[in-house]
């Protein structure tokens, strides 16, 4: 489900929160139109299920979003 590094938290899809910069302010959730990203312990998460829309990217004013391809897959 998620693969954690020491930077973040990378979602199935590849959208990636960067838990330095993350200040688990919410806007992020509030703006998911499938409801996967959650703030736990004033972090934000992202849930299976990703659409990759990138809406929490464009919202995110910490820069703490980003989305990453699979290294892996080609």
């Amino acid at each position: 489900m998620e693969k954690g590094d020491k930077r973040g938290i990378l979602g199935e899809l590849g959208v990636k929160i960067d838990t330095l910069k993350c200040t688990g302010c919410g806007a992020c959730t509030l703006v998911c139109p499938v409801e996967v990203l959650e703030v736990i312990d004033m972090k934000a998460r992202v849930k299976k299920g990703c659409i990759n829309c990138g809406k929490c990217i464009e919202v995110c004013g910490w820069m703490a979003i980003t989305l990453e391809k699979d290294k892996k897959k080609k």
